[in-house]
């Protein structure tokens, strides 16, 4: 079995994913991270210190933004210090694009047991963290808004009295529009599909500054340290697994349903599936002229055959940085 070593902070810190890629697991971990942090906003402490990402008989492993912490302490053991010296950070884009780079400066210290102090190194990472969660689908399988009954779908609460109560609650009393539609036209017996418009998240000065310090310490983090702490993770269970379906990636597969397009026989439609909104701008975008012909196609190969209402959100977000980057290169 092939191992990849590295941390939920790569793609934080590296070149965008290019558009073939259709699935990175790196920023599959970084999702986790701001999940794990959510939580512990809410008081509920995480104990993943590594996730690793199977597929097809290999792992991408990384560390956690708790696995980051508990390489630091270990450190700690051995002399060394690793401080968060300096945070900046600037607002980029305008009205729902918004978001936050933020630069985080860390040094290593040695420190002897009498309290002397020697600086080793420093480094800079960095982080772009939005101000906006991106729009989200609304259908019977997504989660449904609130506390009350968080972590249940509609599909779910549509099943019983207690739930669709609720349900006939949000239709009159919920804040936003399109999400009371969405409930008076499930509750009236159909089956819709809607989008959520952009959400400021409450917490994104909180998830981009501890994702740049995670990123700056990491690179402090000795690999022997590293691999230590992944190790003693996997072996006492505080290792988050994530099994990749092996069907995904294949182009009949009905997860990659197109709106508008026939699943294969026997095949239901997945939730999933990108939206005819996702596909219409992500065609827009692949037909900007500052692409050339090969990365057009490729582009579109990937998009008839591979994306899913979640990977296209990520190449969406690439291809509208090349188009600034390039037509900006011209303009020069």
């Amino acid at each position: 079995m092939s191992d990849t070593i590295a941390t939920a902070s790569e793609t934080s810190t590296s070149s965008p994913t290019p558009v073939l890629t259709a699935w990175d697991p790196f920023q599959l971990m970084d999702r986790l991270d701001e999940e794990a942090l959510r939580r512990e906003l809410d008081g509920v402490p995480s104990t993943d210190l590594v996730y690793v990402v199977r597929e097809g008989g290999q792992e991408v492993i990384g560390l956690s933004k708790t696995g980051v912490d508990e390489c630091c302490m270990a450190l700690v053991s051995q002399g060394q210090v690793i401080r968060e010296e300096e945070l900046n950070y600037e607002i980029l884009g305008t009205d729902d694009d918004r978001e936050a780079l933020f630069k985080v400066k860390a040094a290593r210290y040695a420190v002897s047991p009498s309290g002397q102090e020697a600086r080793l190194d420093q480094v800079i990472g960095v982080k772009r963290q939005p101000l906006f969660y991106e729009p989200a689908q609304l259908d019977l399988d997504a989660k449904v808004q609130g506390r009350k009954h968080r972590g249940r779908t509609y599909r779910e609460l549509l099943q019983t009295d207690e739930g669709r109560d609720y349900l006939g609650w949000m239709a009159d009393n919920f804040a936003e529009e399109a999400v009371r539609e969405f409930v008076r036209r499930i509750l009236a017996g159909e089956e819709v599909m809607a989008e959520r418009r952009r959400q400021l998240n409450p917490h994104w000065y909180e998830a981009g500054a501890m994702k740049a310090a995670r990123n700056a310490r990491f690179r402090l983090i000795p690999g022997s340290v590293r691999a230590q702490v992944i190790a003693r993770a996997r072996r006492e269970g505080q290792a988050r697994v994530v099994e990749r379906d092996a069907t995904v990636g294949r182009a009949d597969h009905p997860a990659f349903a197109r709106p508008g397009v026939p699943a294969p026989d026997g095949a239901a439609p997945r939730p999933y599936a990108p939206t005819e909104k996702q596909v219409a701008f992500f065609q827009r975008l692949a037909d900007s002229p500052v692409f050339t012909e090969e990365e057009r196609k490729r582009a579109l190969e990937w998009l008839a055959s591979r994306a899913t209402r979640q990977t296209i959100k990520d190449q969406i977000d690439w291809l509208k940085a090349q188009v600034e980057r390039r037509r900006g290169g011209q303009a020069a």
